[in-house]
């Protein structure tokens, strides 16, 4: 009797569900929270937020208040309002938090190129600039989301307590946001494109610590030697504390405009391309 071949099932429609890159970000901060790596690290930046909603918190007391009016010049020079507070509000984008990126950050591709899920993945309907999009904006959203009270709730209680007299800018959300996220997309191309180059988490931690302390390295070497500060635009560290300094006006930036827009884009592009090329479906069979 004649052999027929066996029925297929109906093709799934592909645009049915959530965009390829939104599931896998999703799956990212699942293991993330299942992993219960930030305890420590969130310890650390709530205490640093208390500290600055207790600055503001301590500015008004010392304004309103008749019994703390001796006090009142004294705490002036050393609770600053100019630009230089406002860009003071996101100090954590520090090693501190380029340490918790490196953590996190260096084992997502690296994670993904150990247990070989990379084919499994494009074997199913996630194309690798959905892979890519994915990595990217989870190495991202990370810092920003860190950083995001940082901004949001110093202003809030500046408004709450002294109004637009606050000593937090009513302006400043729309200056920091900004600020926040290029920084945010510095570190997470940077994680993203060193964890594919290592071959397992741990590596990728490493890779990252190494390229951002040795670019710093690099970049103050060249400076203390040429004493050319325009070469301080290859150091991540700097530029990512420059940025908020920038674009709130401070008179003397670690950075100055060119540098780190230069600076910036270097990094961004530089490991946007690597991570780029070595999630490639052929890098992906080894």
């Amino acid at each position: 009797m004649p052999i027929y071949a066996p029925t297929l099932p109906p093709a799934p429609d592909l645009s049915l569900g959530q965009p390829p890159a939104l599931v896998l970000m999703r799956f990212d901060f699942a293991r993330l929270w299942r992993q219960k790596i930030g305890r420590f690290f969130g310890f650390a930046f709530l205490f640093l937020l208390l500290w600055k909603v207790a600055r503001i918190y301590i500015d008004f007391l010392l304004q309103t208040n008749q019994t703390f009016k001796p006090m009142q010049q004294w705490a002036n020079a050393i609770l600053t309002q100019g630009a230089a507070f406002q860009a003071d509000l996101l100090n954590p984008a520090s090693y501190l938090l380029w340490f918790l990126v490196a953590l996190v950050g260096g084992g997502l591709v690296a994670r993904d190129t150990l247990y070989r899920v990379r084919p499994l993945m494009y074997a199913h309907p996630v194309a690798p600039k959905d892979y890519l999009l994915a990595k990217l904006g989870f190495a991202s959203a990370l810092p920003f989301g860190i950083l995001l009270p940082f901004a949001l709730l110093p202003w809030a209680m500046s408004l709450v307590l002294a109004g637009a007299h606050g000593p937090v800018w009513v302006t400043a959300p729309l200056r920091l946001l900004p600020a926040m996220a290029i920084s945010s997309l510095l570190m997470g191309s940077l994680a993203v494109g060193a964890s594919s180059m290592a071959a397992t988490p741990r590596a990728g931690i490493g890779w990252v610590l190494g390229l951002v302390l040795g670019a710093g390295t690099l970049a103050s070497m060249i400076h203390g030697l040429t004493g050319l500060k325009a070469i301080d635009g290859l150091n991540p560290v700097m530029l990512a504390e420059a940025w908020p300094q920038l674009l709130v006006g401070v008179d003397k930036p670690l950075v100055a405009w060119v540098p780190a827009l230069l600076g910036t884009a270097f990094h961004i592009g530089l490991w946007t391309w690597v991570a780029a090329r070595r999630t490639r479906p052929s890098e992906a069979v080894i």
